[in-house]
């Protein structure tokens, strides 16, 4: 009988030989992974940032990539983990997951990969989650040479859809509390009621579809209904809409919304994306009525009756060559250019024969916010002195506000109780005297004085 001695130095000698074989014989790479002196298992990026937000999942495609260097000649079984415990998390590769995490479910399972491939893994998130999150990787046979860490940081937003890289924040400055319009030109320029209140990014050259507009509040956030409008200037130099925006914003086209502001309420415009949800008509047009919620404006070939008024916006004017003040006025014609989920518009136009034109856009807003807009582009081929030129003419009661615009810039316009007077004694070569606007409103509006705007980007898309 041998010693055990003799055994041990027997079986020492052995293992000598298969190491000194596997040295001689295995590839230098498979003697490195075995050795666990090398990764073999490569991952792409080793940290990376995933905004969401907890109205829906979201999902970032293709956005770790997992390679197989080939060192080892090896396929790898590839197991997952993660530390922390978000509301619902999911890896995968193409429609293979390896792992989903959430309320009651737990998955976790093999993806082979093998010498010289590599897979991109789908990473889908849910908030609430712990803001800092570790995915692991590793084959258990090979855990030195495999074994990797993904530090994931997943940063809520009030609303996130991940196809927006971008987001323009609105934090108004307000003296009144309210509903507020909104007109944002593809320029930037932010009119808030009718008044220029601030500028942002311009908007043109960006898709119509590729902006979202979202209302925030404490903690809810919910996506307004907008819509952007096509504006042209014409080559007579008056700037007139055309229908709705469906491609590309232009300088002087309009992103139209409503919202209630208050100093601590916030907009936010989301752009670069694809806006998802559909917005249904907030107001009816037929028979030249608008309504919408019962609040009605009937249209007419002298101007419009809104509920307690009429608005008489073929106006009148009186010329000096009379023997006796004699006031000429010519009646309109109306046209419907669009309707959309948050207003209307509707085009008038006079026939010119008393030598002055009245033309104006006229904006009916829904959505039970009870409010009409009219600009007025006032134009005249006389070439002498007006004795009077009133237009509009306004008969009855609402809460009435006057924008000059750019025609106090040569007409001494202002409001008074039966209308706008623009011009009396007053000698004109025959001009086109710019536009100014009426906010017809039956509801308080909020006052905005002023907005602080904040850029963000988003890398994690």
């Amino acid at each position: 009988m041998p010693s055990r001695r003799s055994l041990y130095i027997s079986f020492s000698v052995i293992a000598l030989i298969v190491v000194l074989l596997m040295v001689i014989y295995s590839p230098l790479g498979l003697q490195a992974v075995v050795a666990g002196k090398i990764k073999d298992i490569v991952v792409k990026p080793s940290s990376l940032t995933l905004y969401a937000s907890r109205a829906r999942t979201f999902c970032y495609s293709n956005v770790i990539q997992v390679s197989n260097q080939g060192n080892a000649g090896l396929s790898y079984m590839l197991n997952f983990s993660l530390e922390g415990a978000p509301e619902y998390f999911e890896a995968r590769a193409g429609n293979k997951s390896a792992l989903i995490l959430g309320k009651g479910v737990a998955v976790a399972k093999q993806l082979e990969l093998g010498p010289g491939e590599s897979m991109g893994l789908t990473i889908c998130v849910l908030p609430p989650s712990p803001p800092q999150l570790v995915m692991r990787i590793w084959d258990p046979r090979y855990p030195a040479a495999t074994e990797q860490a993904i530090k994931i940081t997943v940063a809520e937003t009030d609303w996130w859809d991940n196809g927006f890289p971008k987001r323009i924040s609105l934090t108004p400055v307000t003296s009144r509390e309210g509903a507020v319009l909104f007109e944002i030109l593809g320029s930037g320029d932010v009119y808030a009621n009718g008044v220029r209140v601030g500028r942002i990014p311009p908007l043109q050259d960006m898709r119509s579809d590729s902006i979202a507009v979202v209302y925030v509040k404490e903690n809810m956030s919910f996506l307004l209904p907008f819509q952007v409008e096509a504006w042209e200037r014409d080559s007579d130099g008056v700037v007139r809409p055309k229908g709705l925006r469906n491609e590309t914003i232009r300088a002087n086209d309009r992103l139209v919304f409503a919202a209630h502001v208050s100093n601590d309420s916030r907009i936010d415009i989301y752009t670069g994306g694809k806006i998802r949800e559909g917005f249904n008509p907030g107001l009816s047009y037929s028979d030249n009525i608008f309504e919408a919620k019962g609040f009605r404006v009937q249209l007419g070939e002298w101007g419009f009756t809104a509920p307690g008024i009429f608005v008489n916006l073929s106006g009148r004017i009186a010329y000096t060559y009379q023997q006796h003040k004699t006031y000429y006025s010519d009646p309109g014609k109306w046209r419907l250019v669009a309707v959309g989920p948050v207003r209307a518009l509707a085009a008038f136009n006079t026939s010119g024969l008393s030598e002055y034109t009245s033309e104006a856009f006229l904006a009916f807003w829904g959505l039970g916010l009870n409010s009409v807009s009219v600009e007025v582009w006032p134009s005249v081929t006389y070439r002498g002195v007006i004795l009077e030129w009133d237009l509009p003419l306004i008969r009855g009661n609402a809460s009435i506000r006057f924008i000059c615009g750019t025609t106090c810039n040569t007409l001494p316009a202002r409001l008074e109780a039966w209308g706008v007077r623009l011009c009396e004694n007053y000698w004109t070569p025959g001009a086109r005297y710019g536009h100014f606007t009426l906010l017809f409103n039956w509801t308080a509006l909020g006052e905005v004085k002023m907005f602080r705007v904040r850029i963000s980007s988003f890398p994690g898309v």
